[in-house]
């Protein structure tokens, strides 16, 4: 099992020196400084039209490292996407006959700038400020953003986005209302869940430097079917999307007309639709 630690016993945690540097990261500082152009990344445009930058070569290593250091670190409660936790949980969460408001932070990683990452690791993780910057040079592209294909990019953008998070969730308690959060999911129930919450929430995302779209920010009526993180949610129950049921559909009837050669290919796409409709339902 993980074993977790809080912040301030990682060994990322107030790194002053560059002796110090090499030993947790797992190179030397002049060696790093080679690492951190755009040459050290395959970038490709996938199946989205998203371009991913994916680190290769010794920064693959490098950035393997750092997230394997990031993942042992206690995240807080209202956080689903970690270990052990699921989407469908965190729609869980939020089965009850209340309203419900949701939203999400646009491009999440290409909007992670090295600018909040040199934060993070400055002020939040309490790095002398040279190894704040060395350490924000190696986790971003070019030394803009962070990148999207890179194992370290769905920690660094949360805890480099935590006090906006955590704000976010202030305001929801405040409100008498449950937040969850799903990488960059946010979902908030409760008798109070309205357009003036939703509208306070997206000011905050602002304020810290990320943005919202309109049509990803929805309010929910307490007696309406509700979707979060991909799972409908009912006053007592979660529920499989209908597109889902749909999937499985079209799963068998190509499964039932596949030549002989597409027929392990396809049994395995058929168990993992069934798998995911299972641990809905």
């Amino acid at each position: 099992m993980l074993k977790r630690y809080p912040l301030n016993q990682s060994p990322l945690y107030r790194l002053r020196g560059k002796g110090q540097f090499a030993s947790v990261v797992g190179i030397t500082f002049a060696e790093s400084l080679q690492l951190v152009d755009s040459n050290s990344y395959r970038v490709f445009v996938n199946q989205k039209n998203r371009e991913i930058q994916h680190p290769t070569g010794h920064l693959k290593v490098v950035h393997g490292r750092i997230a394997a250091l990031l993942k042992r670190i206690e995240l807080p409660d209202y956080v689903f996407s970690q270990k052990g936790r699921s989407y469908v949980e965190n729609a869980r969460m939020h089965v009850d006959q209340t309203p419900l408001v949701k939203t999400d932070v646009s491009t999440f990683y290409p909007s992670t700038t090295h600018a909040m990452v040199w934060r993070m690791f400055s002020k939040l993780f309490d790095c002398a400020d040279d190894i704040a910057g060395q350490l924000a040079d190696i986790c971003c592209y070019s030394r803009r953003h962070l990148p999207t294909g890179s194992p370290l990019s769905g920690y660094v953008a949360f805890f480099a986005s935590q006090p906006m998070f955590d704000e976010v969730n202030d305001r929801a308690v405040t409100s008498g209302c449950l937040m969850t959060l799903f990488v960059d999911d946010i979902a908030i129930s409760g008798t109070r869940a309205n357009k003036q919450l939703l509208t306070q929430i997206r000011h905050v995302v602002r304020d810290h430097g990320h943005q919202t779209k309109d049509k990803k920010s929805l309010t929910f009526a307490a007696t309406t079917v509700k979707t979060v993180t991909g799972v409908v949610v009912t006053a007592a129950e979660v529920k499989l999307p209908n597109r889902r049921h749909l999937a499985i559909r079209t799963a068998r009837q190509q499964l039932a007309d596949a030549p002989a050669n597409d027929v392990l290919q396809l049994k395995k796409q058929l168990a993992g639709r069934i798998l995911e409709a299972r641990q809905i339902l």
